[in-house]
């Protein structure tokens, strides 16, 4: 046998990278597709029972912390869209798609007024996740060192 060895390693980040229009096409409508299944998951009955059951100003109070949720969710979409404007891989992105159905199927289930412990620990919980895999993405620190260097050679600045 030779010293030569015939496996190669593959460098970090090598496999398959999908295009920044497809990633965030697939994370558009999964978020889409959460929502409704976090809003449509309980039935119109058992909404309307367990709103009666809350009463009318603590349904009124969950549903508006609910939009209040929609809105710090969206946020952590916002940067994770952000993040799909240049390539990324497929596991990159399906942990991207599971934080961000989960925030999206939160507000939907605290809305329906019978799964608020559900809905909050999902939201919450994939409010982390996104937030964590924000931080620990390789491709975002690539993402904003791009972005600065582009902003400082517009205005003039060397660094």
């Amino acid at each position: 046998m030779s010293g030569v060895s015939v496996i190669t390693e593959r460098p970090a980040g090598a496999g398959l990278r999908l295009s920044p229009a497809m990633a965030r096409a697939g994370l558009v409508l999964v978020v889409g597709l959460a929502l409704l299944a976090g809003l449509l998951v309980t039935p119109a009955p058992v909404t309307a029972a367990a709103a009666a059951h809350a009463g009318g100003a603590l349904t009124r109070l969950l549903r508006a912390m609910a939009m209040i949720k929609m809105l710090l969710a969206a946020c952590a979409l916002a940067g994770m869209l952000w993040r799909l404007g240049a390539a990324v891989t497929a596991p990159w992105l399906m942990a991207y798609a599971v934080a961000a159905g989960a925030m999206a199927a939160g507000p939907g289930l605290i809305w329906g007024m019978a799964h608020v412990g559900l809905g909050a620990l999902l939201l919450h919980g994939g409010l982390l996740a996104s937030l964590l895999l924000l931080w620990r993405d390789p491709g975002m620190a690539r993402r904003l060192e791009d972005t600065i260097a582009r902003r400082r050679a517009a205005i003039g600045v060397r660094g």
